[in-house]
């Protein structure tokens, strides 16, 4: 199969999946949101934060390293199976380490944040922790292959069945610990499908080789992204847990930073992991320049799936913080209004996207100190600002960091391949959004989620024609999207 067929095979999957995955695990989010209250809310949300926190510390970029180095060792086989067996052993052991200290840890970590409900909820949710790492490794390992039909079915099934538990909950008003011991059973139903999937590369008679430079590439990548914890949502609940425990605010802020990175990512998830392995690919089979053409494209891309829906977030803030989530999270309208000025900027600069570039041209080091700067740069924000401005304040230093790291990463890029940001582009889509959004908002529709929807249609609707009649796309991009989707010229010719 040729790489742009396997590249958007993968795409397509990978987004059909993924808007499953990602429907269900937000929609099982609102059930729990609802079923739990707001207080209770924010004691689970700060139970995942600390699962999130434990995960990213064991993780030592085992995940990236199979992303990376399996495109790349698709023609020995023997070194892949060497690989997947050596990796797989490693995580099982250090993810049965971090669950049973997590479970001991319990009370503890419950008592320095001064919150006792947090104890039951935790030990419960170490046996979810142990079999997700298992499982995001497999998943990992497949998505470098480029099989990722594979990995949807499974992402989807197990988000779903996640669904029904929150619905269970909702219905039979259980506790967090009781979802949180359904969600593992679920995913350890997942792992059996997984091992299922990649018994043919584990009974491959494996070639032993060194895999001291993989593992040191996938340590740099590890700790960039435990550094990275501390620029995001999950590191911003620890600590206004912390300053303002048993509070509405944990719980006000999760849902708007939720709320917001679903609409900056709900088009945009077939690219996670398919990305990566596209962008090393490229790295090692054409040249950098060519790399940084599949960038500019993909940061296009992302500013194009992502600016309109995260404009109709802020403009119709209110009508879905209130109708999703109940009026006693009335507290998350402005800050997602703030969230998604974070993400459009963000979208911009490159996002995610810039260090699956770097990661491809192995350039790992650099990234680790921007993201160690910006982590630092968050972490003494919320230090000062959580105390005196709760939820607030975490947006205003996430915010300040977020935007940090990605013009440093998007500048790296730009330098190592000369491509350029597309400030261009993204006004005009901005520009376009913000009309079609207000246009919108000025048409009489019924309340609730038919209104939202209906309200929705019209923005993309009018985005689209926008779009058509500005044509922001240049021609080389027209000629690189119709390599991977032939069958939108009809559309690509017009915008």
């Amino acid at each position: 199969m040729r790489f742009a067929e396997r590249v958007r095979r993968g795409l397509v999957w990978n987004q059909l999946g993924r808007a499953v995955e990602l429907g269900s695990g937000y929609a099982a989010s609102v059930v729990a949101a609802r079923a739990f209250g707001v207080v209770t809310f924010g004691t689970w949300s700060l139970a995942l934060s600390i699962l999130g926190l434990a995960a990213l510390a064991g993780s030592l970029g085992l995940n990236e390293t199979l992303n990376a180095q399996v495109p790349r060792l698709q023609g020995s086989p023997g070194r892949v199976s060497w690989l997947l067996r050596h990796l797989l052993r490693l995580r099982a052991g250090i993810a049965l380490v971090l669950a049973g200290a997590l479970f001991f840890a319990a009370p503890a970590i419950a008592l320095a944040w001064r919150h006792p409900a947090l104890a039951p909820v935790l030990e419960t949710a170490a046996i979810y922790a142990f079999f997700t790492q298992v499982s995001q490794l497999l998943e990992y390992f497949l998505i470098g292959r480029l099989e990722v039909p594979r990995v949807s079915r499974v992402r989807a099934a197990v988000q779903l069945l996640h669904l029904a538990a929150a619905g269970a909950a909702l219905r039979w008003h259980f506790l967090p610990r009781q979802l949180f011991l359904a969600m593992a059973v679920n995913a350890a139903l997942g792992v059996v499908a997984l091992l299922w999937s990649v018994r043919a590369a584990l009974a491959t008679p494996p070639e032993r080789f060194d895999l001291k430079p993989l593992l040191g590439f996938g340590a740099a990548l590890w700790a960039t992204s435990l550094v990275n914890f501390f620029v995001g949502r999950q590191s911003d609940v620890l600590i206004i847990g912390l300053f303002h425990p048993g509070t509405e605010q944990a719980g006000i802020y999760s849902a708007a930073a939720t709320l917001a990175m679903l609409l900056a990512g709900a088009l945009l998830i077939g690219a996670e992991g398919v990305g990566l392995a596209a962008f090393s690919e490229v790295a090692s089979r054409v040249d950098r320049a060519g790399l940084g053409r599949l960038w500019s494209l993909h940061v296009k891309m992302d500013v194009l799936l992502s600016v309109p829906a995260l404009v109709f977030g802020a403009v119709f803030a209110r009508e879905l913080v209130t109708t999703l989530y109940g009026p006693g999270f009335a507290g998350a309208e402005r800050l997602l209004v703030a969230y998604a000025a974070v993400w459009v900027a963000a979208r911009t600069l490159g996002g995610g996207t810039n260090l699956a570039a770097l990661y491809a041209m192995n350039e790992a080091r650099v990234p680790l100190a921007i993201f160690a700067a910006a982590g630092a740069l968050n972490l003494v924000g919320d230090l000062i600002l959580v105390p005196r401005l709760a939820a607030a304040g975490a947006v205003i230093a996430t915010g300040c960091a977020t935007l940090s790291a990605g013009l440093a990463t998007g500048l790296l890029v730009r330098r190592r391949t000369g491509a350029t940001f597309p400030v261009r582009f993204a006004v005009q889509v901005l520009v376009v959004a913000l009309a079609a959004a207000g246009f919108a908002a000025l048409l009489p529709r019924p309340r609730g989620l038919a209104g939202l929807a209906l309200a929705a249609v019209l923005v993309a609707a009018a985005t689209l024609g926008g779009l058509m009649l500005l044509r922001p796309l240049e021609s080389e991009d027209r000629r690189l999207l119709l390599r991977l989707a032939p069958r939108l010229d009809w559309l690509l010719a017009r915008i």
